[in-house]
């Protein structure tokens, strides 16, 4: 009878320490989605459109979805029927992206003639509290601030432009493919796909080995309902064909590679792409400012002529 006894003791004690791994494959899963959900805040507004000589307004709303409050910058253009929202990435807001470049672009399109928003996304500078959720409900926003610009600005629907930088620039593609009041997409180093971005980031690498994302995904789905794979904007980019559509990304991108542009280029083959050898994540800007003016206002002209001309600007 001990040896029934004996096997009877490895199993239970089998089952035991499986039900601990599981236990703590689970915990760790927990505490990697707690980490990786909470938005790095950058609070700090150095510059402001009053730093180039441009007015701007202070003006508030709320996300379409969940009603968080979002904070903006408007740039109003007397008459115009055209307007482009700006839309920072992780750890960056409405003065912070770009290195501070942001604001510099935001006036030049106004000065050729745009209305120009400024959003903070939520969990990010002045805007409310939110987790990550990687462009699923971060589109929210950029619908919002399409609302404000066509409700509040007078920018015509289906002449609403969007730069989004890299968080930015998924949220952006999600909005487009639900709001036809969207004309145009500028997108720079946008991932596209929100998975294989945590594998290779840098920052993530150091937390979030790939044998714990599978728990992660599902801590996240039990925890804040969102299911991080399901952020792939590669998958809804066909649908908006022949939206004008430019992708801007730097070659020596580290956090969201190279591979991810040409990932949106080949479901996107009407699109525009504009690779930079030697730039780094949302560097493409740096690297040339003066051409990236000129190329962001020549592509939203194509694309809101119209809207232009019949504000006085041909």
């Amino acid at each position: 009878m001990a040896a029934p006894t004996q096997r009877s003791a490895r199993r239970r004690w089998t089952l035991l320490v499986t039900l601990v791994v599981v236990c703590a494959y689970l915990a760790v899963g927990m505490l990697a989605a707690e980490r990786l959900s909470v938005p790095t805040r950058v609070t700090a507004m150095d510059r402001t459109p009053a730093h180039l000589g441009a007015s701007f307004e202070a003006v508030e709303f709320r996300s379409t979805d969940d009603r968080v409050d979002l904070a903006a910058w408007l740039l109003r253009v007397a008459g115009s029927e055209a307007g482009v929202v700006l839309v920072h990435g992780i750890e960056a807001n409405r003065s912070t992206g770009f290195d501070s470049g942001f604001v510099d672009v935001a006036v030049v399109l106004q000065r050729a003639g745009y209305q120009v928003l400024l959003v903070d996304l939520r969990g990010h500078g002045a805007s409310g509290d939110a987790r990550y959720a990687f462009g699923l409900r971060e589109r929210y926003d950029v619908i919002a601030a399409v609302t404000y610009l066509v409700e509040e600005g007078g920018v015509r629907p289906g002449s609403v432009g969007v730069l989004g930088v890299s968080l930015g620039g998924a949220s952006a593609l999600e909005a487009a493919a639900i709001d036809p009041r969207i004309g145009a997409v500028w997108t720079d180093s946008a991932y596209a796909e929100f998975a294989p971005v945590v594998v290779v980031s840098p920052y993530a690498a150091s937390v979030l080995p790939t044998f714990l994302l599978p728990g992660v995904r599902l801590a996240y789905r039990m925890r804040f309902g969102i299911d991080p794979v399901r952020a792939r904007p590669v998958e809804v980019v066909p649908a908006l064909a022949p939206l004008p559509f430019t992708i801007v990304h730097g070659r020596g991108d580290r956090l969201v590679p190279v591979a991810h542009a040409q990932l949106l280029s080949a479901a996107a083959p009407w699109a525009d792409a504009w690779i930079v050898e030697g730039a780094g994540h949302t560097e493409v800007y740096a690297a040339d400012p003066d051409l990236y003016g000129v190329r962001l206002v020549e592509f939203f002209d194509l694309a809101f002529r119209t809207a232009l001309a019949e504000a006085g600007r041909d």
